[in-house]
């Protein structure tokens, strides 16, 4: 188990989350279009609470769209939560529905790319951006395809136990963000690894960077890891079919003359190539996020007050 915990996992304060997870587990058992409903209302009705989570949305939406009215971008908040809702639905299909449910239900674009990366012997970074399909997706491609995940540890006890056993029967190997020199001996060995990209990491970690026309706290470690291993960088991007449990995943060629001299310039070339997959599916995006949240030296803070944790999951 990652981490310490207090109490025993099935202590009283831990009933409420057990609870919740028991329904998500019935609601997979049910018709998929009833899971589709189910998720798009369980969205829905986190937009019409309100708090912190739709501050942080209707801010990332209102700074990365500056040309989107304050109406389509109200729109474009309410399908975001739609997807969101499904996306927790997704995340308890990819825990605990077997594996002859799944298959039959991703389309992989792009996978002659991947041999010439291996072709290499230094192993492969996955670079991808979060977006609300994430879980599901992780599992449908590591049923037809070994690869190592990167993963920040939950802060909640039961979900931190529920992702450790999922991980650990579902991947080959998962790596925490902070065991840097595991995942060097993963690219040795010539792996694969899974390594969603677009967080804010903190000043320490990242330099700054244009996302969506913003400067952003942008992770330095894909290129430290490339110039450490020599690994290829390969990008993915993956979205949910307009109807149904179906997805597409999208593999792009690895990034030639990467990294460069310039650890900004490579920052720039990774946000670029994130943005430019989100914009195709702005609605399907983990918009709850605080991606701007560290600011360069001077400049004001772009939320208030309404500190949310980074999503969890694969990282």
């Amino acid at each position: 188990m990652t981490g310490t915990r207090k109490y025993p996992l099935f202590h009283p304060q831990f009933w409420p989350a057990w609870l919740g997870l028991g329904l998500l587990w019935l609601i997979i058992h049910l018709p998929e279009s009833s899971q589709l409903a189910i998720g798009r209302n369980l969205g829905r009705l986190l937009y019409l609470c309100g708090g912190k989570l739709k501050k942080i949305t209707l801010t990332n939406l209102r700074l990365c769209f500056p040309g989107q009215t304050p109406e389509e971008r109200l729109m474009l908040a309410r399908r975001n939560f739609s997807a969101l809702g499904i996306g927790l639905i997704e995340a308890a299909r990819a825990f605990w529905l077997p594996s002859e449910k799944l298959l039959a239900s991703c389309t992989l674009h792009g996978f002659e790319h991947i041999p010439p990366a291996f072709a290499k012997g230094k192993g492969i970074l996955l670079v991808s951006p979060h977006f609300t399909c994430l879980e599901i997706v992780g599992r449908l491609l590591a049923l037809q395809h070994n690869f190592s995940v990167m993963f920040r540890p939950h802060k909640k006890p039961v979900l931190a136990f529920i992702h450790e056993r999922f991980r650990n029967r579902h991947y080959p190997e998962s790596i925490p963000s902070h065991r840097i020199r595991r995942l060097i001996e993963a690219l040795k060995n010539n792996r694969a690894v899974w390594y969603a990209y677009d967080i804010d990491g903190g000043k320490k970690n990242s330099v700054f960077a244009p996302f969506f026309g913003i400067e952003a706290a942008s992770l330095t470690s894909v290129s430290r890891l490339a110039h450490m291993s020599g690994a290829a960088v390969v990008p993915v991007h993956f979205y949910r079919q307009d109807k149904g449990f179906r997805y597409d995943v999208f593999l792009g060629p690895s990034l030639t003359h990467f990294p460069s001299d310039s650890l900004i310039k490579d920052a720039t070339r990774l946000n670029a190539l994130m943005e430019k997959a989100i914009r195709q599916k702005p609605e399907q995006y983990i918009w709850q996020y605080q991606r701007f949240k560290t600011r360069p030296n001077g400049q004001p803070r772009l939320y208030s007050q309404t500190a949310g944790p980074a999503n969890d999951g694969i990282y």
